[in-house]
């Protein structure tokens, strides 16, 4: 059995990282700061701290917002990323303490199917980089339950910044997580994409250039089996409909706006 000592290592750089990963055949367990919670641990697990590597941080780049795993939700809630209202999402999902401590890559571990800031974070499209592999998979197909031996983690998420954003959601009280959310990004070309969220299943991702008639009937749709103990999936599908409109005159508000400029 190793001791604790010999279970921590903490890689300066990828090179280090790439070399731990291929001469490790136990298990491995990534720490990056907050609500690490291993389904099941092993006396000979080994331990792997990422603070070195760089990823803690929120970056922009033209039009390109690139998140560490290590960065935490307060850091994303605070950094200048062009999406004001990301903000609520980002508050509805974890008060300020818990905000501090929880990192990127513990909340993609651990957020719920009701998470507010995984609805919002799936209408912008991010694609994680994996590591040490180095390959790119979407947030959408990224398995968000923490596997007993990770092999490879998300280091950094980035997407490109659409061009506006809106948010809506409907909660028992202001400060409460939504019984349905919508989240709706419109890109440069003026395509839309749509995350419909709130209930018990994951949340649904509508990519669409169609008209708002179909667009409607889509989201509609998408919230056909959602009844649980929060609400019935009759409401939700009508109160849909209520905040996709929000949403769209929202986006058609600000375009205009940008117009007079």
């Amino acid at each position: 059995m190793r001791n604790d000592e010999n279970r921590l290592k903490r890689p300066k750089n990828l090179e280090e990282l790439a070399v731990l990963f291929r001469e490790t055949h136990g298990c491995l367990r990534i720490l990056a700061g907050g609500a690490y919670v291993p389904s099941r641990l092993g006396s000979s697990d080994l331990f792997v701290d990422i603070q070195d590597l760089g990823a803690d941080r929120v970056e922009k780049s033209g039009d390109i917002l690139r998140i560490g795993a290590a960065a935490s939700l307060q850091q994303i809630l605070e950094a200048d990323t062009g999406l004001e209202e990301l903000r609520t999402p980002l508050e509805l999902e974890a008060g300020a303490n818990a905000r501090s401590s929880l990192s990127l890559l513990n909340f993609l571990r651990s957020a719920d199917q009701r998470s507010p800031f995984l609805t919002a974070l799936l209408a912008l499209a991010p694609e994680l980089e994996l590591a040490p592999s180095g390959r790119f998979v979407s947030l959408e197909r990224f398995p968000r339950s923490q596997p007993e031996n990770e092999r490879e983690f998300p280091l950094w998420m980035s997407f490109r910044i659409p061009d506006d954003f809106a948010w809506e959601f409907i909660a028992r009280t202001p400060k409460d997580r939504p019984i349905i959310s919508l989240a709706a990004a419109r890109k440069k070309d003026s395509a839309l994409r749509i995350a419909c969220g709130g209930d018990e299943h994951p949340p649904r991702v509508i990519s669409q250039s169609a008209k708002a008639e179909a667009l409607f009937a889509l989201v509609r749709h998408a919230y056909e089996a959602s009844g649980d103990a929060w609400a019935s999936a009759e409401y939700r599908q009508e109160m849909s409909q209520v905040l996709l409109s929000r949403c769209l005159q929202r986006l058609e508000s600000n375009a205009l706006k940008k117009e007079e400029l």
